[in-house]
């Protein structure tokens, strides 16, 4: 049988691709920008080539609609599912399956999982889950009205879509929320939307959803966020948290009511949530997996393909059962994603030095990326400029612990 895949530019997408080939699934390729396209067959094509049987460029059709039109006079027979994986262009994964036909996510629940005003509002009105102020804010005058309204600081301004912590700011005055309203507006993303502050430490819940909207939690993560050079909110260290922990149990649960009331089926999920002294509250959430190949060490610590887990369910209505996963195998290591802090441009990489020295150390698991030589290094701003991700794994924290300072140590370009 064959299935829709949108842009498998990938190692998320291959995975997924690779398992369904294994089972005889076809995959019929989409691409919804040229620079997707070519990636494919610059980079993926050797490799994945001999699951497709075909595939289509969304700009050669007047619509969505059109290209769906298209394939089912090119292939009349059912298709079996869709994946639409990949957070930027995932509502145009659930406009091609409605027009398809095919049984997955409406666009009207995806655009709430693109949409961080309109996905707090429905939320505010359908749900009981702890929800923090926001409104949204088209000039100063709405702006001043909102701080006033909450009476303190600071502000959170941001993009009502986007990720990785691009264009987030945490204002503390009035000529900063004017000065960065006017920013994140003019560098686009949507519209500027503020938002109350919540204090506490933040988490991060990943998970798969069947079709029933129920939520299983596959790893929890505390986010390690510090200032440097000015910014603050960088990713610095991201640290596992096993489910003996007090804290996984009641942030699982407020996760898995947050999706379930935004109507999610059938996909993986990434939530991200502050916890304080008034319990959990949502800061954004994706009907994707984790950036940053975080599910690949989830499923190293369960010794379990998450990407396996999910294509099942993207392909099939199928139940989730706690003994998809591993729990007891999931507790047995901690784990950590180091994230390099870059504090100032570097016009053009050298060289890497101490990357021997790291992948010697006795919890070192892998490589997220490394930035090679003759490239420029920007300042790191946010998720898209870290400038090196290590993983973790090791069953004595301490070990760990002392391996990530070691990591800083180590790891520098010039």
């Amino acid at each position: 049988m064959a299935y829709i895949v949108l842009d498998p530019v990938s190692n998320y997408c291959s995975a997924i691709i690779e398992f369904l080939g294994r089972y005889e699934r076809q995959a019929i390729a989409i691409f919804t920008s040229e620079k997707y396209y070519h990636g494919f067959h610059h980079i993926f094509a050797e490799s994945l080539g001999s699951y497709f049987i075909d595939e289509y460029l969304l700009a050669e059709f007047p619509s969505v609609e059109a290209l769906a039109n298209r394939i089912r006079i090119d292939w009349p027979e059912p298709l079996e599912g869709i994946v639409p994986w990949d957070e930027m262009t995932i509502e145009i994964g659930a406009r091609v399956g409605e027009a398809l036909g095919l049984d997955w996510n409406s666009p009207e629940v995806i655009h709430r999982f693109r949409n961080k005003w309109d996905m707090k509002s429905w939320l505010r009105e359908q749900s009981s889950v702890r929800i923090n102020a926001s409104r949204l804010a088209g000039n100063e005058e709405e702006a001043l009205e909102f701080q006033a309204q909450l009476g303190r600081w600071p502000i959170v301004v941001k993009p009502t879509e986007g990720a990785g912590s691009q264009n987030v700011y945490f204002v503390r005055d009035i000529e900063e929320l004017i000065l960065r309203g006017a920013e994140v507006f003019r560098r686009g993303g949507g519209q500027v939307l503020l938002e109350e502050y919540v204090g506490g430490d933040e988490f991060v819940v990943n998970g798969i959803v069947d079709a029933e909207r129920r939520m299983l939690v596959t790893d929890v993560w505390f986010y390690d966020k510090r200032e440097s050079h000015g910014i603050e909110n960088l990713y610095y260290e991201t640290i596992k948290v096993n489910t003996y922990d007090p804290v996984f149990w009641p942030l699982a649960k407020y996760a898995g009511q947050v999706v379930e009331d935004l109507g999610l089926r059938r996909a993986p999920v990434h939530v991200e949530l502050k916890l304080d002294e008034l319990g959990p509250c949502l800061i954004e959430v994706g009907a994707r997996f984790a950036g940053g190949n975080q599910p690949m060490l989830a499923s190293a610590l369960h010794e379990r393909s998450l990407f396996e887990l999910a294509a099942c369910h993207y392909m099939a209505e199928l139940p989730l059962s706690i003994d998809d996963l591993s729990y007891e195998k999931y507790d047995r290591l901690q784990a950590r994603i180091i994230s390099g802090i870059q504090p100032k441009n570097l016009p053009h990489i050298s060289g890497v030095h101490g990357i021997d020295e790291v992948q010697a150390l006795p919890s070192f698991f892998d490589v997220g990326f490394i930035k090679p030589p003759g490239l420029p290094l920007p300042k790191t701003r946010d998720m898209d400029t870290k400038s090196y991700e290590i993983y973790l794994l090791h069953a004595n924290p301490d070990q760990i612990a002392h391996d990530a300072r070691q990591v800083r140590e180590l790891l520098h370009y010039f």
